[in-house]
């Protein structure tokens, strides 16, 4: 077992797949104390713990997980071991299990089954494969009893789900002793938002003058999020408002074919001719769907710009007018939350995107061109002729390319750019600087 002079402590990592296992606290205590005799008898104690609670080991994003990987792998990290309960506790993708597990070895650090306590030399690389595979099998079987059976569930008339389509909520129902299944009805106050969002769709305009009406009343999303038009388009699509709610539009993240969705007959709560004339409305309004709209090009800053004020990143928003026959275009950065959700999210910023493009780039071919490295080239090249002029314009060419290289360049360089309403500020791999 690799041990720097620095990595000598043990960390935990404990996870339950479900939130009511971590509800009911069935499966972490155990965890946890076999963890703990485990670390005990090779005479090392618990430096820290990660404790997942509901979410899948097929989940790449789990919070802790990720945590525990940066503390790690970081720089100077003290952490030498990673104890787990079972390789499956790890994670159940076989793929992600090599791919991590080589760069915490490379970096020092060992990860450790209590319930799979395997030497450190070939053969036991070779078991644990076997673990991890077996762990990706098991994982897999299981997603395909448990599909079957919310098939079955559905075709009986019962939610399957854990979190019901807004505007519903689920009422547990006792089918015998020991079994309960759930069913999908109106949830009033929901419904009644519900119905408010067609009205106004219908009547005001588009989601994001909807979301704005409902934020000035002070209404929130169930999770108590301001209204945006994406969470409003999302309650547009539901089906389930007028009678019919579907269920398997995707699996394993992947659209499924429409003809093998199954559906669950539920109350309606929206008119289903209102229902209809907000959905020719949406398509009306839908700028995709007109033709002949050319395919945005990805600037050298794109993805890098957020908003000063509230740290939102910055969208590309486009607008155009003909005069004289010339189509005249406009490109800006604005305010991700002020152009989804409204000034109540943010009051917003915007400039225009070859203007904040030309300022960036100019203060960085002014970098990159500073008297220091002007002279350290001219070393370089033993003292022939460097120009400034033409060095700057060298660098202003590659800064400025249309292609991956200028854009990795960039990247090389800044951080982000923080736009503000008379300023931007550039954050580099190092000191900031305004522009």
């Amino acid at each position: 077992m690799p041990r720097g002079d620095r990595r000598d402590k043990w960390v935990a990592y404990l996870r339950v797949s479900t939130p009511e296992q971590a509800e009911r606290d069935l499966s972490l205590p155990a965890q946890r104390h076999a963890i703990a005799g485990y670390a005990h008898g090779h005479g090392a104690a618990i430096a820290r713990e990660f404790v997942e609670e509901g979410h899948s080991g097929i989940d790449p994003h789990r919070p802790a997980f990720r945590r525990m990987l940066e503390d790690a792998l970081r720089p100077g990290s003290d952490v030498a071991v990673i104890i787990v309960h079972h390789s499956s506790r790890f994670t159940r993708d076989a793929m992600e299990a090599r791919v991590v597990k080589t760069k915490l070895r490379r970096a020092g650090v060992r990860v450790c089954s209590v319930s799979q306590d395997l030497p450190d030399d070939p053969m036991g690389k070779l078991m644990e494969g076997f673990f991890e595979c077996i762990d990706q099998y098991e994982s897999e079987l299981n997603g395909l009893r448990t599909s079957a059976a919310m098939a079955e569930a559905v075709r009986q008339g019962f939610f399957p789900g854990s979190r019901p389509p807004f505007g519903f909520r689920t009422r547990a129902v006792t089918i015998r002793e020991g079994v309960i299944r759930h069913v999908l009805e109106p949830e009033e106050g929901e419904a009644e938002v519900v119905r408010e969002i067609y009205r106004l769709y219908v009547t005001h305009g588009g989601a994001k003058a909807v979301a704005r009406t409902l934020n000035q009343r002070g209404l929130r999303y169930r999770t108590g999020q301001a209204w945006n038009k994406n969470v409003v388009l999302d309650v547009l699509d539901e089906e389930a408002v007028i009678g019919s709610y579907w269920w398997g539009k995707r699996r394993d993240g992947v659209a499924r074919p429409r003809d093998e969705w199954l559906s669950i007959r539920v109350t309606p709560i929206v008119d289903a001719e209102v229902y209809a004339l907000a959905h020719r409305l949406r398509r009306d309004r839908d700028v995709g769907s007109r033709g002949g709209r050319a395919v945005a090009r990805p600037r050298v800053l794109s993805g890098m710009v957020f908003c000063g004020r509230c740290g939102a990143s910055c969208q590309l928003e486009t607008s155009g007018k003909t005069i004289d026959g010339n189509r005249y275009r406009y490109c800006y950065y604005s305010c991700r939350a002020y152009c989804r959700t409204g000034k109540e999210a943010c009051p917003g910023v915007r400039v225009a995107t070859e203007v904040l493009d030309d300022a960036v780039l100019a203060h960085l071919v002014e970098v990159a061109c500073a008297p220091r490295r002007v002279g350290e080239l001219r070393k370089l090249v033993e003292g022939r002729a460097l120009a400034l002029d033409d060095l700057g314009a060298a660098w202003r060419a590659l800064v400025t390319a249309d292609h991956e290289v200028g854009r990795a360049y960039v990247l090389h360089l800044i951080d982000r750019v923080e736009l503000y309403d008379d300023h931007a500020t550039v954050v580099p791999r190092r000191p900031t600087a305004e522009v």
